[in-house]
């Protein structure tokens, strides 16, 4: 990449690359972000969780502090005897004194960034798992609109942010901050015009870090932002490697993946920037307060006859004060990353909680009621809805099958996701068994329905284990039982260790059609009243594809289902048939009744046929 100039607008940076350009604006806005109350809020009750370790914590670094801020008083006392001309055993005792006081101060201030990292560490790692638990709880729809690349960026590059902040950043800002409160408690009560220093140089210090908060806090959150598209451009290119190199796209994806780094490196050096403008400022507070001590211990010490020490401690706590207060600042870079990535872990983990459910109502049989349901994505360009599914007003029977058909389009696939309850309708009511989905409650929803889809996942680990999400109890018995009901024992008994042969990532390969049948297994050890076959067979050739409709038909045995069929053998066999078109049902009966009509189902049959 060319040197980047980081006073380019991200106009210029972006340029044409509309890909870039979508996938900032989508990452800007699909997965949730808190603000900073509720961040505030999130973090608060974490430490009200651990109320005993933060209470400890608290006094141990308060302690510390209260360490310093005894020191500049000591060391003015030892002012005064030298100056007095006192006794050597009191500059022996003073000197005495300061080393002890050091030595506690040390060690408060050692153990109290033990502890801080400690109970930031604590927190962090339960809000790691949280993260995960909530990004896999979100709604199908969100996370297939979103990418993996943003959720990937929370749970990854997020979560490293705020691991560094809570082992370096957060013990140094909260000692620092101690130390700032004592020191000026400590110069208050030493001499009370001392506070005018106080009034004067504190307040220059807030403006110019109000100055730098406002403009860089919404470029921390861009710059994360940008960094999260990033990941899904990186991730897009190495999962399409072969269609990369099949379109000879590679110097394509590779300009889009520079776009958004430079992106992100513009935002990052717009951030230093201003960084060098804050300490320009900060000169100024500094060198002011220097003028101010030295002119008020000359007339303390000339006018007021205040006595030397007093100065001295003064002087030294104005010292003291500097290096906290510039150090905050200082880290004030860091604090805005950390709380840009706290805030996008925070959204994820709040907004879903899966403790809670919209209601209490269980489905009481597998019946499926529609009643007015309708669904559109977004809007078009004149700003009306995209309308994907119509009203429609459907009744289905337990034990019924139920097939889809229709173009691509259609809006089959939309329709199976609101009945199966992993896609909620924008307008109308969906109930299961007699339970509306809205007031449902959600475990026993997803107990209820399952979807098998064409992209089905085989998790890393043996077979035993894959098979066993869905049924954590199930024996080897219970698990052979299943695969031979989809025709599976036959090739998992050639596997090099049978049920305890690794599968998934770096394990043995499955093809396409054993990971279908793989996902099928698993339905028929969880057993749902409920079942949705999307396309689950559409995928593989012709002989795969009569194994897997045998399996598919196999475990749909007993249960009501719904298949979005690909292929007109597979609604054949439907109890009914709904027949769509631009998202509406325009045809519905039996395959005979169907094709005995001569309407669209019957033209398709006679397609599919010849």
């Amino acid at each position: 990449m060319s040197e980047i100039d980081w006073k380019r607008p991200l106009e210029d940076v972006l340029g044409e690359d509309e890909t870039a350009r979508r996938q900032l604006a989508e990452h800007a806005q699909l997965l949730p972000i808190a603000d900073a109350r509720t961040a505030m809020r999130f973090m608060g009750a974490r430490l009200r969780e651990h109320w005993v370790a933060t209470a400890v914590t608290l006094l141990v670094n308060i302690g510390g502090a209260v360490a310093a801020a005894i020191l500049p008083r000591l060391i003015g006392s030892a002012v005064d005897v030298v100056a007095d001309g006192g006794s050597t055993d009191r500059i022996w005792a003073l000197g005495g004194q300061i080393l002890a006081v050091g030595a506690v101060q040390a060690l408060l201030m050692a153990l109290g960034w033990w502890l801080i990292s400690a109970l930031g560490q604590r927190i962090l790692a339960g809000m790691r798992e949280q993260v995960i638990d909530r990004a896999l709880d979100l709604p199908a729809q969100t996370m297939e609109a979103t990418g993996i690349g943003d959720a990937l960026s929370r749970v990854a590059d997020d979560v490293d942010v705020a691991a560094r902040a809570v082992n370096n950043l957060v013990p140094n800002l909260i000692q620092l901050g101690f130390l700032v409160v004592i020191t000026l408690v400590g110069m208050a009560t030493l001499s009370p015009w001392l506070l005018l220093m106080v009034v004067v140089i504190v307040p220059m210090y807030a403006v110019a870090a109000t100055w730098y908060l406002r403009r860089t806090a919404p470029i921390y959150r861009r710059e994360r932002i940008a960094m999260g598209a990033r990941a899904q451009g990186l991730l897009s290119a190495i999962h399409g490697i072969p269609t990369v190199h099949a379109y000879g796209i590679e110097r394509r994806e590779t300009r889009h993946v520079a776009v958004l780094s430079e992106t992100a490196a513009v935002l990052n050096m717009k951030v230093m920037y201003l960084v060098s403008r804050l300490v320009m400022v900060l000169n100024v507070p500094e060198n002011l307060a220097l003028a101010m001590v030295l002119l008020f211990g000359f007339v303390m010490v000339q006018a007021g006859g205040a006595p030397v020490g007093l100065v001295t401690a003064a002087a030294v706590y104005l010292v003291t004060l500097f290096w906290p207060m510039m150090a905050v600042i200082f880290n004030l870079d860091e604090v805005q990353s950390a709380l840009a990535s706290l805030s996008r872990m925070v959204g994820v983990i709040t907004s879903i909680d899966p403790a809670s459910s919209p209601g209490h109502e269980r489905p009481e049989d597998a019946s499926i009621r529609l009643e007015q349901v309708s669904h559109a994505y977004g809007e078009d360009e004149h700003g009306e809805e995209r309308i994907v599914l119509r009203p429609l007003d459907l009744d289905i029977a337990p034990g019924e099958v139920v097939s889809l058909v229709g173009a691509s389009g259609a809006g089959k696939s939309t329709l199976a996701a609101i009945l199966a309850g992993t896609l909620v309708p924008r307008h109308g009511r969906v109930l299961h068994g007699g339970a509306d989905l809205a007031r449902a409650e959600l475990e026993a929803v997803r107990t209820h329905a399952s979807i098998v889809s064409q992209d089905v996942h085989v998790f890393r680990g043996t077979l035993r284990e894959d098979l066993q999400l869905a049924a954590p109890r199930a024996d080897d018995e219970q698990l052979r039982r299943a695969l031979r009901r989809v025709d599976a024992l036959a090739w998992v008994d050639r596997l090099p260790k049978g049920l305890d042969t690794e599968v998934g990532e770096k394990g043995e390969r499955l093809t396409a059609e054993q990971s279908q049948q793989l996902a099928l297994a698993r339905i028929a050890l969880q057993d749902p009243a409920v079942l949705i076959l999307d396309e689950a067979t559409a995928d593989e050739g012709s002989s795969g594809a009569r194994v897997l409709e045998r399996a598919a038909l196999e475990v749909a045995r007993g249960r009501t289902t719904i298949i979005v069929a690909h292929r007109l053998s597979q609604a054949r066999v439907a109890d009914r048939i709904l027949v769509m078109a631009d998202g509406a049902v325009v045809e519905q009966g039996s395959h005979e009744q169907l094709v005995a009509a001569g309407g669209a189902y019957s033209r398709l049959w006679e397609a599919w046929s010849s």
